[in-house]
């Protein structure tokens, strides 16, 4: 996939390019392939694509409702609302799961395809931001989730701003009482988080960005210094 750029409109011409790819490989799942396990603990593939289905419509209602001048909830019924809904929609047939997620991506679209530059400033109800905040967290989403689906794109193939962006947002998941210093080799980045004796992590952008997300990848980053153990991870911020 090609690296993703580091403006909002290039943005979603690279979220448009993913939405497309997910289409075409969701389409190919029989029942069996819908029951599997991924990667996330008591999720299978029917969790995820129930999960970014009612996320996309969830940013389309805070688009929809930030244009008319409004607020509205994420989710109908909070955090236990969408948990509920996902629970319930797992174990649908393939081809609901499929029309789901092509109800939601379809809103989404739709939605922010009515949105000028400016709009994205708009407030919405979402973390009580604006509504770059979703396109941002839909960015991270459904790149995370579609590697989870396990059905051919991995988090080896996530880009370059991609994976900064990832390490910049999920800093907040080490330890503040142990000072962290992630050092990719393949990058003058460089990130700090914490106080108290120093451990370096070593890696590579993408195994960095995949372990703090806590994603499974083909060689986990080294830790050197105080500890010779990688940090355990707190709550995703």
């Amino acid at each position: 996939m090609a690296t993703t750029h580091g403006t909002s409109v290039g943005r979603l011409d690279e979220i448009a390019s993913t939405h497309t790819r997910l289409r075409a490989d969701a389409a190919a799942l029989d029942e069996a392939a819908a029951r599997a396990a991924t990667v996330l603990p008591g999720w299978t593939r029917g969790h995820v694509l129930t999960h970014l289905g009612d996320l996309a419509r969830a940013f389309a209602r805070q688009a929809e409702a930030a244009l008319e001048g409004r607020t509205v909830e994420v989710y109908d019924g909070g955090r236990p609302g969408r948990d509920a809904s996902i629970e319930r929609g797992a174990g649908r047939p393939v081809a609901e799961l499929l029309v789901s997620l092509e109800d939601g991506l379809g809103r989404l679209e739709q939605a922010w395809g009515k949105l000028g530059p400016d709009d994205w400033a708009l407030p919405c109800a979402y973390r009580d931001s604006d509504l770059l905040a979703t396109q941002m967290c839909w960015w991270r989403e459904v790149h995370i989730h579609y590697a989870d689906l396990g059905v051919g794109y991995r988090v080896e193939d996530w880009g370059d701003a991609l994976e900064e962006h990832l390490v910049d947002y999920l800093l907040p998941r080490l330890p503040a009482t142990r000072t962290t210093v992630l050092l990719p080799g393949d990058t003058d980045r460089r990130w700090e988080y914490g106080t108290g004796a120093p451990t370096t992590v070593h890696g590579s952008r993408n195994t960095l960005a995949a372990w703090l997300a806590g994603r499974p990848c083909e060689r986990l980053p080294k830790a050197y210094g105080a500890a010779d153990t990688l940090p355990e991870l707190g709550d995703w911020p």
